[in-house]
């Protein structure tokens, strides 16, 4: 299977892996926990090859989680293609002498496949991303449709491209937008975690709460001066052949638009206009 349509939660962090290492591993704790029977037994190692979970493998684990520098950690419930269930960090180094932008953003994200949705019900992945984010000092994060794809393969972004201009409401994440995104938010989703600096530039949960008036949508206040914007009951394709195409997420894209941000204008791409009308499909 090179692509899978499934649920991604990602977020993003400005804080070097050191910093966070516990954390990370108390959400892969309930991350784990919540997805029984189905297990996490595949690691990616050192030279980018998925093996079996062993000794060796859990060895390798502990190595990289108490790692003094970064971390990269990536598991998964089978090796072949992409998995229904996958857990991905990338720990960094942000005070690493001449090294690395200090603006750059750990993150981590964690996939479900949409079978999950399907018999857990939308509520479920509601408050399993609300665990998740429980103690992750994030600046942000989402929760939302997506696809995960092999993208390298030949053949897969175009089929990818394809099914994103007919489903706007399918994510299709950049694993490299931690590495540019900065205090900006990444696109809209389902759900939107917020965290300073935005949510205090914006006013507050009452000030964003009063600005958004589309039924369903709803502000949750967090700790920490944080906050999650959820719009509707359950995660939407949407459907361009269908008009309105998900309001709720227009509404909230026109507030977010200042602090978002759009790789199409950030950095070079196959084909940076394209990629820019995607990224502003609910502003245009």
């Amino acid at each position: 299977m090179l692509v899978r349509d499934g649920i991604s939660i990602s977020f993003y962090l400005g804080h070097s892996h050191q910093g966070i290492s516990q954390r990370i591993e108390s959400a892969l704790r309930v991350f784990q926990h919540a997805i029984v029977p189905a297990s996490l037994d595949w690691y990616c190692d050192s030279e980018g090859d998925f093996r079996e979970l062993d000794a060796a493998g859990r060895e390798f684990l502990e190595q990289e989680f108490r790692s003094l520098s970064a971390a990269h950690v990536s598991l998964a419930n089978h090796a072949h293609g992409v998995g229904e269930y996958e857990f991905i960090y990338r720990g960094l180094w942000r005070e690493a002498p001449h090294g690395l932008d200090a603006s750059r953003l750990s993150t981590v994200t964690f996939w479900l496949p949409t079978e999950f949705l399907e018999s857990q019900g939308s509520d479920a992945v509601r408050e399993l991303a609300l665990r998740l984010s429980a103690d992750l000092p994030f600046a942000s994060g989402h929760a939302g449709l997506a696809f995960n794809a092999q993208l390298s393969l030949l053949g897969v972004d175009e089929l990818v491209h394809r099914e994103r201009l007919l489903h706007p409401g399918m994510d299709v994440p950049d694993d490299s937008a931690c590495l540019y995104l900065g205090t900006r938010v990444c696109g809209v989703h389902w759900m939107n975690f917020l965290g300073p600096p935005v949510l205090t530039e914006l006013g507050g949960v009452e000030a964003l709460r009063q600005r958004l008036q589309s039924p369903g949508t709803t502000v949750q206040p967090l700790s920490e001066g944080r906050a999650v914007v959820t719009l509707g009951l359950e995660p939407d394709a949407g459907d361009v052949t269908q008009s309105p195409v998900l309001p709720g997420y227009r509404e909230l894209a026109r507030i977010l638009e200042p602090w978002m941000y759009f790789q199409g204008d950030a950095r070079p791409w196959r084909d940076t206009e394209d990629q820019r009308r995607w990224e502003r499909r609910f502003l245009d």
